[in-house]
């Protein structure tokens, strides 16, 4: 069997799914897979038709059953120092090599390759399929996936988004809001400020102002479960001017916040605005033509499921994880299945340490522990739901 997934796992490496392309030529390949077993699937396009989610049922669609969740892009390798083709899947020393090995594409091979064995497992309850397209720029695609889902099928009782966690089960993440703020003022000659609308200030003022709610959160503190124990508010990039003797006439901002569990982003988000608001004003006050314009980037819930609910211990279980469950600093599209109903954990084969890096790597091992969570959740989808949830 682990031939076999690696297979399916250097193909899905060889199709280049970064998110600024199309990602139609890896769910084209996805279906074909899962119509070779004599499961059908359709698709959930974006709104302008380039990119698609893709959603399968296998088993009873009147019954309550499991979605296993993946993304099918991955991030760009320019400026990376490989030593392996980033897109050919490179088997070496038992691990697969390549730009999405481990963050996602190890997890949705595994998935793949057991598709014959759901086919004939998932008598009693059934098995969603549920492939998404940008989760790396901003969970784009999940939540009319989730949406599509919700809409088709009795409401699942169990998700699992099979993100890297090395097989640990992960129960918890923090929420994240991001945002591009672009300050538009009026040049002149830096010997006469007065007479023009300076946005590189305006963007200054707001970067402080995010730091002093930065530094409010840390005092606010949080959960000691979480790396950092507290909401973060971070300004990742700002950028304007073009010469030191003309006042710049745009700044660009932009930053993110990753809210704890149960952390209102929209209260902080509020006090943002209002400091874009008076510094619209101040900037207004000179120049009438100026703007501050906000635009997000990306969005997201927060996931927080209970350690010890039941579903936790069933991942746990599947998982043949005897550790608590724990939480991650990275966000995944888990929070968007828990907002919908369904409980969800986070549990994957790879490392997130080795995702997004220059050669890219899962092993052999990883993947076969990943594989006998899957015999498990088959043996489990041979019973009706109401028994194994009573069970664990």
């Amino acid at each position: 069997m682990i031939e076999r997934i690696a297979q399916i796992l250097c193909e899905l490496i060889s199709i280049e799914s970064i998110s600024s392309n199309s990602n139609l030529d890896i769910v084209a390949y996805i279906e074909r897979i899962l119509a070779s077993s004599g499961v059908s699937s359709r698709r959930v396009p974006s709104p302008d038709g380039c990119k698609a989610s893709l959603l399968a049922t296998i088993g009873p669609v009147d019954r309550p059953g499991v979605v296993l969740s993946a993304h099918t892009d991955v991030v760009p390798v320019e400026g990376q120092a490989w030593t392996v083709p980033p897109f050919a899947g490179v088997i070496r020393d038992e691990r697969v090599y390549g730009r999405g090995a481990t963050d996602m594409k190890g997890f949705l091979a595994v998935v793949l390759a057991a598709v014959p064995r759901f086919k004939e497992a998932t008598t009693a309850a059934p098995l969603h399929l549920a492939f998404s397209y940008d989760e790396e720029v901003g969970c784009r695609g999940a939540p009319d996936l989730v949406c599509a889902l919700m809409q088709s099928v009795v409401p699942p009782v169990l998700a699992i988004v099979g993100e890297p966690t090395t097989m640990r089960v992960v129960r918890a993440h923090k929420g994240k809001v991001a945002r591009r703020l672009t300050v538009t003022g009026r040049t002149g000659h830096s010997a006469m400020p007065h007479r023009a609308a300076n946005a590189v200030d305006a963007g200054v003022a707001i970067a402080h102002a995010l730091r002093g709610f930065a530094d409010e959160e840390v005092a606010r503190g949080g959960d000691a479960a979480f790396d950092p124990p507290y909401t973060t508010i971070h300004v990742g990039s700002l950028h304007g001017g073009s010469m030191v003797n003309l006042v710049p006439e745009r700044a660009v901002l932009e930053y993110e916040i990753r809210t704890m569990p149960g952390r209102d982003a929209g209260e902080i988000l509020a006090r943002v605005d209002e400091v874009v608001a008076r510094e619209r004003d101040r900037l207004r006050a000179s120049a009438p033509e100026a703007d501050i314009v906000s635009e997000e980037l990306s969005a997201y819930p927060g996931l927080d499921t209970a350690a010890d609910a039941s579903m936790t211990r069933l991942v746990a279980e599947m998982a043949g994880d005897t550790q608590p469950a724990t939480t991650v600093a990275f966000g995944t599209e888990a929070g968007l299945y828990a907002e919908a109903g369904i409980p969800t954990l986070v549990c994957g084969p790879g490392d997130m340490a080795r995702g997004h890096k220059a050669d890219e790597w899962i092993g052999f091992d990883e993947l076969a522990a990943a594989n006998v969570m899957m015999d498990r959740l088959a043996d489990l989808l041979r019973r009706p739901s109401e028994e194994w949830i009573r069970v664990s």
